[in-house]
């Protein structure tokens, strides 16, 4: 099935369609309610749609497609996937929607920072970003707090990649700190000119979701499925990682930061305290790395071999799909 994703654009189309009905198909027929959060922006969100689930899950779907392909356009452009494959959309769409069933605050932290990453890849041998890029990632990563508060913690995801593109001049801090405050001054103006301040401020603390417990068999198919996509994502991490060296400074420096999002997803993952692991807030990093699993460089000369090697793949491809089916 993965040779489907180097040759026919049709097949692949039709690859994904289907796995978007096996994932969504039961949320479709049967949407349902959707989690209230405190988050600002959310929060207006859930007063519209609250009343009109299925909606909400029409426009979870359409956010999710629309943000795979803009992540596999990203990661070609910028020479990290194939140019002829859709298989990062497959693997977005698999991994983001694993625990999904309705509209909710981390489909917007996803689409929002492949944005982030967006500003922060490198496109030419300059290794470094201008000023305006820092201000727009930096805001842009404010901007997803107002839909999921624990998201300020891809700060910590920006302050290594600082290190990693050596942005240590005052202009560059005083541009985080601009942005990062820019939506938050923008958001309280609001407020204030419409006398909603106080009230906001009031109720501006952060409530966890819970999610809807399981009980049973369904319960532990949910926790193995969950951690066989944990550690697959580990698997693929570290085989990524491993091989980084071998590939040009620029191409290094654009892996290193998508990977460095893994970091600011542990620190959102530990301010919830929960488990099973949300994966959704691995998906930019989870799509590369799986993609490099998939469709290794290496290539061995043996038929035999290679033979045995896309089946295996392909058997590890459908099960990661029957995984996030189980979520």
């Amino acid at each position: 099935m993965l040779k489907l994703f180097n040759r026919n654009t049709l097949v692949q189309v039709l690859v994904i369609i289907a796995a978007t009905l096996l994932l969504w198909g039961r949320s479709l027929i049967h949407p349902p309610a959707m989690a209230d959060g405190s988050a600002v922006l959310y929060h207006l969100l859930y007063l519209g749609l609250s009343s009109l689930p299925r909606l909400a899950v029409i426009l979870a779907l359409i956010l999710i497609l629309l943000e795979g392909l803009w992540l596999n356009l990203l990661l070609a452009n910028i020479g990290l996937v194939s140019q002829n494959s859709l298989l990062p959309t497959l693997l977005y769409l698999i991994i983001i929607s694993a625990p999904a069933t309705t509209l909710s605050p981390v489909i917007f932290v996803c689409g929002i920072s492949i944005a982030v990453t967006h500003q922060l890849m490198l496109r030419t041998t300059l290794l470094t970003i201008s000023t305006d890029k820092i201000c727009s990632a930096t805001a842009l990563i404010s901007l997803a707090s107002m839909f999921y508060f624990p998201a300020l913690a891809l700060l910590i995801s920006y302050l290594l990649i600082v290190v990693n593109y050596r942005l240590y001049s005052w202009r560059d801090w005083a541009a985080l700190i601009l942005g990062l405050a820019a939506p938050y001054i923008f958001l309280l103006t609001i407020l204030y000119l419409s006398g909603n301040l106080a009230p906001w401020w009031s109720g501006s603390y952060y409530t966890p979701v819970t999610p809807t417990p399981l009980s049973g068999t369904a319960k532990i198919l949910s926790i193995g499925s969950n951690i066989f996509l944990l550690l697959l994502f580990l698997v693929s991490l570290i085989s990524l990682w491993s091989h980084l060296s071998e590939h040009p400074v620029v191409w290094q420096k654009n892996t290193t930061t998508l990977l460095l999002l893994t970091l600011g997803s542990i620190a959102i993952i530990a301010i919830d305290s929960r488990f099973p692991v949300d994966m959704r807030l691995f998906a930019l990093p989870f799509t590369l790395c799986s993609f490099h699993l998939f469709m290794p460089e290496k290539a061995f000369h043996s038929f035999n071999r290679r033979n045995r090697r896309t089946w295996l793949l392909d058997i590890l491809l459908i099960l990661t799909l029957i995984a996030a089916i189980l979520c």
